[in-house]
């Protein structure tokens, strides 16, 4: 997708709630395993609220000598249970306790001190200033809010939830590309869809915690900081007044923020799928760059991009750090407001010194959750931007979801009656076309470039569905079959060679993996490919490179056809395939594969006259139209015929 188009897209508020709701049913199957982590996390939480509590047992009761139980603020009552255990104890015994407790706050959930625990669990990757960069860290996303023992539990615990979640996602998106309609490809960039697979799906995992894990997480934690301030601190109205007017404070600041956030969020994640399709279209043709010096034009390219991809990511950045600014100054006059309050109280008596830290830790909680909560809401725009992406391309339409769901056996006949078909852009392509093959024949497409003949071969093979008229295998329409089904039927061959970074065998075996070895050099002999496969270094386990590197266009074009003959399609269509091959090899070629047509039936698409001389039936195409049907003899005798002319032209031409 073009990136003009992704920056003009807004994301509106109802979609944003679409966008979430789509995401959680998405993780709704790891439901238990977020249930736990959450679990944990308030477990954790728990213990982190409870501890600024014996600080104060330390310092009322202990160093100021106070009698337990005679402090000027109640306890709240999930800590009154430990002071209850403390009567009749002196305060060396009370310093042991808190001693003991301290030690074992230290086990579960690290070292805390000011009465705040300052321990996490978490592990970074390093990460650059763009979008791609930090969604690796996404794809690890883990974390705990304490240390020690819980925490490191907690982290590798939410650790494998991520890693599932991404897994899923990654390769959910994987194959619907994968499964797109093939003329889709046509003006889809690669590029892009490398970029939403890999860099816009770790996503999943920050929109799964800050709505299943993070809020309830943070709202425990405020909840019970306003509770327990109204509840131990009513001597002091500000503390309460400022407790509860923190929240909308801090929450406002975010809301304002969201709707440019989302736009930044998308114009990042526009520009890094720019650069990342600048990079595979370079890598792809680095052949035409080199050879025609277009080194430093691809270079500034990609340097372009590249810059801008920064450059926004560093304008989506520059929102966070105003948000933290804001949330920053409301959090730090709210703690200079009630300074003052509070010190007062304790020197009235009102409230006890130990109150004090206790206060301030609490305080400190309150900020930091409710910045937690508001920074949420701003961060979810930048994942809910990359959700979007990713849910463009899970709900696509793909073949599978235009085709029906009827079987066949393996074909005996094909079909093609008045068939038509216009492109996207209103250009006519074929136009009332009819013909019937039949397995043991071989029918030749023959024609001027641009005849379309390959997007004849493209509808008979059920990549594009026709405008008009229709493709029958054994009288079944094919826009009725099973995308399966229809695939098993038709091997296609393509005018450009496609070979995987793998071994010989196995990209021949692409469409037959169960094929034995035998059977392998066998396709491998007929498609005159077997003398230089033996003479590779391994053989058949011979690694041919990226794209085949290590092969000429011929050896691949070769390796294709082998791989087209060792399917088990009853129908096998061959675009140009002898176009990149000497006339000996053509010859030998051309021989084997009538021979191979004897069990299926054989389309060929070709210019050469060796090539389509011998088959059953040519169709000679011209505008779009099959305008002369026969044997290359029966065309022959019509002197003046479509056919004879091309004959004759290519005949002046050799």
């Amino acid at each position: 997708m073009a990136d003009a188009q992704m920056v003009a897209e807004r994301i509106g508020s109802r979609e944003t709630f679409d966008l979430l709701g789509r995401s959680l049913r998405f993780v709704w199957p790891y439901r238990r395993q977020i249930a736990v982590k959450l679990a944990l996390t308030l477990v954790g939480l728990a213990i982190v609220l409870f501890l600024p509590w014996p600080l104060k047992v330390l310092i009322d009761h202990v160093v100021m000598g106070m009698p337990v139980g005679s402090s000027p603020t109640p306890y709240p009552p999930y800590v009154s249970w430990f002071v209850e255990l403390l009567h009749g104890l002196t305060p060396f015994e009370i310093a042991l306790v808190i001693v003991g407790v301290s030690l074992l706050g230290m086990l579960v959930v690290g070292a805390f001190g000011g009465g705040v625990a300052r321990d996490s669990a978490r592990a970074d990757l390093s990460e650059g200033m763009d979008t791609a960069t930090q969604s690796e860290n996404q794809a690890n996303e883990s974390g705990s809010r304490v240390g020690g023992l819980l925490g490191l539990f907690e982290f590798r615990y939410q650790l494998r939830i991520t890693h599932r979640i991404n897994h899923t996602l990654r390769a959910l998106i994987f194959g619907r590309l994968m499964a797109w309609p093939m003329i889709r490809f046509a003006d889809a960039s690669v590029g892009d869809a490398v970029y939403r697979t890999m860099y816009d799906t770790p996503a999943i995992s920050r929109v799964c915690y800050d709505i299943l894990v993070l809020p309830v997480a943070n709202l425990f934690v405020i909840a019970t900081v306003i509770w327990t301030t109204a509840h131990s601190f009513s001597a002091v109205p500000s503390v309460v007044a400022v407790a509860c007017l923190a929240a909308p404070m801090v929450l406002l600041s975010s809301f304002l923020m969201t709707g440019i956030t989302r736009r930044r969020s998308l114009a990042s994640r526009a520009a890094g799928a720019e650069t990342t399709a600048t990079v595979e279209e370079g890598m792809s043709n680095v052949v035409a760059v080199q050879s025609l010096g277009a080194n430093e034009r691809q270079r500034n390219a990609f340097a372009r991009d590249s810059a801008t991809s920064f450059q926004r990511f560093r304008s989506y950045v520059l929102m966070t750090l105003l948000l933290l600014a804001a949330q920053g100054v409301v959090g730090a006059g709210l703690v200079f407001y009630v300074f003052f309050d509070i010190c007062e109280a304790v020197v009235e008596g009102r409230m006890s010194p130990g109150d004090f830290g206790v206060v301030y830790a609490y305080f400190l909680q309150l900020v930091s959750n409710l910045s937690g909560l508001g920074a949420m809401w701003f961060n979810l725009q930048n994942n809910v931007a990359g959700m979007r992406r990713v849910f463009q391309v899970a709900e696509s339409s793909t073949d599978a979801d235009v085709q029906g769901n009827r079987h066949i056996a393996p074909l005996a006949a094909l079909r093609v009656q008045n068939l038509s078909y216009r492109y996207p852009d209103g250009t006519l392509a074929l136009r009332d076309v009819s013909f019937e093959g039949r397995v043991g024949e071989t029918v030749a497409l023959a024609g001027a470039t641009g005849a379309g003949k390959s997007t004849l071969a493209y509808l008979v093979a059920g990549f594009m569905p026709p405008t008009a008229g229709a493709v029958s295998f054994d009288g079944v329409d094919v826009r009725q079959l099973d995308v399966d089904c229809l695939r098993a039927q038709v091997s296609f061959v393509f005018q450009e060679p496609f070979v995987f970074d793998d071994t010989v065998a196995a990209n021949i075996c692409l469409g037959n993996p169960e094929a034995s070895e035998d059977e392998v050099e066998d396709a491998a002999r007929t498609a005159g490919a077997l003398d230089f496969v033996l003479a590779l270094p391994q053989g058949f386990e011979t690694r041919v490179g990226r794209a085949g590197a290590m092969l000429s266009v011929g050896q691949k074009q070769r390796l294709a056809i082998a791989r087209g003959l060792l399917s088990r399609a009853p129908v096998l269509v061959l675009d140009e395939p002898t176009a990149a091959l000497d006339p000996e090899t053509e010859n030998a070629l051309v021989a084997a594969l009538h021979a191979a047509s004897r069990d299926r039936l054989l389309i060929v698409i070709a210019h050469r006259l060796s090539t389509i001389r011998a088959a059953d039936r040519i169709c000679f195409l011209a505008d779009g139209r099959i305008v002369e049907t026969g044997s290359h003899a029966e065309l022959m005798a019509i002197p003046s015929g479509a056919y004879c002319r091309f004959v004759d032209l290519q005949s002046g031409a050799a």
